[in-house]
């Protein structure tokens, strides 16, 4: 019978497996013992996916050859195939235990761990790998991917760019360096190797998809689209890839597209919690507010937890005015901006690194609380603190003493306000550490926590304005130097910072009505202007009324006492837009169709500023309407 195995082996070796099966079948039918045929019998039917199968069959080798560590590696690779990673780690330590110099047994061991998650453990397997085979570029590999999971990127890089200088075209180490790069914030590096994958390998999918979330990320939008439309013409029912692509079009402001997207998204995979978010945001950036929160109601059904889902559905109740339910939905935003996770609109879009590290304090309710002091900290950007320290009086009505902790930029314009609410004013740390005034405190809350803390509606928003002023000396300093001889002066701004999705700026040429307007001096409030905005200004045919005096604005006190000297104020939804409003100054708002949730929703006029016009774009992306109407009320004013 020896000679019928030979015959089976080499089959089996040839690639004939249905001969080499009837010969391994032939040999056991008169030796049910015979090892080596058990053993072949069970690596066959691994290989042809029959893996229950195949791990009797060596486990009955085992059984009868317990010392063989090949036999060992075998079943374990059968046990792992069959999902029994527990098991298959055993077999393998075992044939390490009779062989610890079994290089492929250390690399199916951390191949095993990564599987369970345990990366440190895969790690040092396939670091025990290449110490016996160093030319081993799958196990140099591996060692790469195992030490991107724990965080440990450079150390990565360094495994990807051995695995690459053994086998240059290994499209996977492309890869997955693209990808350890992309943590590092290494992107046009990271773009490279992707690119290098899709070279050797055009079909692979997750370097396309890598390559396009990388380009949508970087915010070059159609370029991302391109990508996840080639991953989609490969696999075009691919979850992740609809939902990327959707995130691209949201970032054109194609939200209707977008919608289709995540859509088919859902379609095929009901559960896809992150896509019911990503339509509720597209649905609410189109103004439908049912459907968002229909979408954002499903997502949270899949997630709880998911704090983004909350604090998009609190936007969208505040933006319709539903304080009951918004305001308490909106304390998650304090989570979700915590974990950087993406929320509607651009005040949301910017708040994470802005927001102060909250200090060991209990947290106030809103109970009486005389004699005790409270910490009062800012968040997220300048005009949420312009809009919200209109809160502060009322605060102080209830607790002994108030420490109220803002961003350094706006300590000069608040503190005479803050002298006569007996307040003590302090400037928040670059770092978020705790000074002496704020580590003196008994209680804190966060300042946008004020409305629901203290019961405010939609109905009671204290209006009074103004409620801030600049300080004496900044209004001596701006004296008679405003230049221009028209009969009015009007601040400008069109353009607030920069953010993902940012929706709060316009082209400058989109200004010309404003511009043609007869006998009005323009004064540019924006602190910084683009190369390309200063040479147009430059060249413009009426850049004599237009005044360009960010370069002598230091903070926001400058702003306010160049404010208190104008006429009004026209401004895109920035942080002037509040400063002009917090100074009872006549405001025009310009606003994108889908506004931030504190300027409501089908009103022209604003609960916070009674000096405030909101003119609306009519349909996304439109301000060349928003414009004209401004121009044509300047004109009747």
């Amino acid at each position: 019978m020896e000679q019928v195995f030979a015959r089976a082996y080499a089959a089996h070796r040839d690639g004939r497996l249905d001969d080499a099966e009837r010969g391994y079948r032939a040999t056991l039918d008169a030796n049910p013992v015979h090892v080596d045929a058990l053993h072949l019998l069970g690596v066959l039917r691994h290989q042809q996916g029959q893996h229950a199968e195949a791990a009797d069959l060596v486990g009955r080798a085992v059984d009868l050859r317990p010392e063989d560590a090949a036999l060992q590696l075998n079943l374990g690779n059968a046990l792992k195939a069959m999902g029994q990673l527990d098991r298959a780690i055993e077999r393998f330590r075992n044939a390490l235990t009779l062989a610890p110099t079994f290089a492929l047994a250390h690399y199916n061991l951390g191949n095993a761990y990564a599987a369970l998650g345990r990366h440190e453990d895969a790690a040092h397997a396939f670091d025990r790998a290449l110490r016996l085979q160093p030319d081993d570029a799958s196990a140099s590999n591996n060692l790469g991917n195992a030490l991107h999971a724990l965080g440990r990127h450079e150390e990565a890089i360094e495994a990807f760019t051995r695995t690459l200088a053994l086998r240059p075209r290994h499209a996977g180490a492309h890869n997955n360096l693209g990808m350890a790069l992309n943590a590092l914030g290494r992107t046009d590096e990271a773009l490279q190797h992707f690119r290098e994958a899709l070279a050797v390998e055009p079909q692979f999918t997750a370097a396309q998809f890598n390559l396009g979330n990388t380009l949508d990320a970087l915010g070059r939008h159609e370029e991302a689209i391109d990508a996840f439309e080639t991953v989609l013409a490969q696999q075009p029912y691919l979850p992740p890839a609809l939902f990327a692509l959707g995130n691209a079009l949201a970032g054109l402001g194609r939200h209707e597209e977008a919608v289709a997207r995540f859509e088919r998204a859902i379609g095929h995979d009901p559960k896809f919690a992150l896509a019911w978010l990503a339509l509720g945001t597209a649905h609410h950036a189109l103004g439908r507010h049912a459907a968002a929160l229909r979408a954002f109601d499903e997502a949270l059904r899949l997630r709880p937890d998911l704090a983004a889902a909350h604090l998009n559905r609190a936007l969208t109740w505040l933006t319709l005015r539903d304080f009951a339910r918004g305001l308490p939905e909106y304390e998650w935003r304090l989570d979700a901006l915590a974990h950087s996770e993406f929320a509607i609109g651009p005040s949301a879009a910017g708040m994470a690194h802005t927001s102060p590290r909250t200090p060991p304090l209990p947290r106030w309710q809103g109970e009486p609380a005389a004699g005790r002091t409270l910490l009062i900290q800012a968040e997220q950007g300048f005009g949420d603190t312009l809009q919200f320290v209109r809160f502060i009086p009322l605060v102080a009505q209830r607790v002994g003493r108030i420490v109220l902790e803002v961003q350094p930029e706006l300590v000069p314009l608040i503190a005479p306000a803050a002298e006569a609410w007996r307040i003590t004013l302090v400037a928040r740390n670059a770092d978020g550490s705790q000074g002496g005034a704020r580590s003196a405190a008994d209680l804190h809350c966060p300042l946008l926590s004020l409305p629901l803390t203290l019961g405010v509606t939609f109905d009671t928003i204290p209006s009074r304005a103004p409620y801030l002023a600049p300080p004496a000396a900044y209004r001596r300093k701006w004296r008679g130097s405003l230049g221009g001889q028209a009969k009015r002066k009007i601040g400008l701004a069109w353009s607030g910072r920069i953010q993902k999705h940012e929706n709060r700026s316009m082209p400058l040429a989109a200004l010309e009505p404003l511009f043609a307007l007869q006998d009005i001096d323009w004064l540019v409030l924006q602190p910084e202007l683009g190369a390309a905005e200063q040479a147009a200004l430059d060249a413009h045919p009426r850049a004599g009324t237009i005044h360009r005096i960010g370069h002598r604005i230091a903070d926001f006190a400058d702003t306010a006492a160049i404010v208190e000297r104008l006429d009004a104020v026209v401004t895109i939804d920035t942080s002037i837009a509040h400063l002009a409003g917090a100074l009872g100054k006549p405001l025009w708002v310009m606003l994108p169709f889908a506004a931030d949730w504190r300027w409501f929703a089908g009103t022209d006029e604003s609960p916070w500023y009674p000096t405030a016009t909101l003119v609306r774009q009519p349909q996304p992306g439109d301000w060349a309407s928003v414009v004209e109407r401004v121009a044509a009320a300047l004109r009747e004013a």
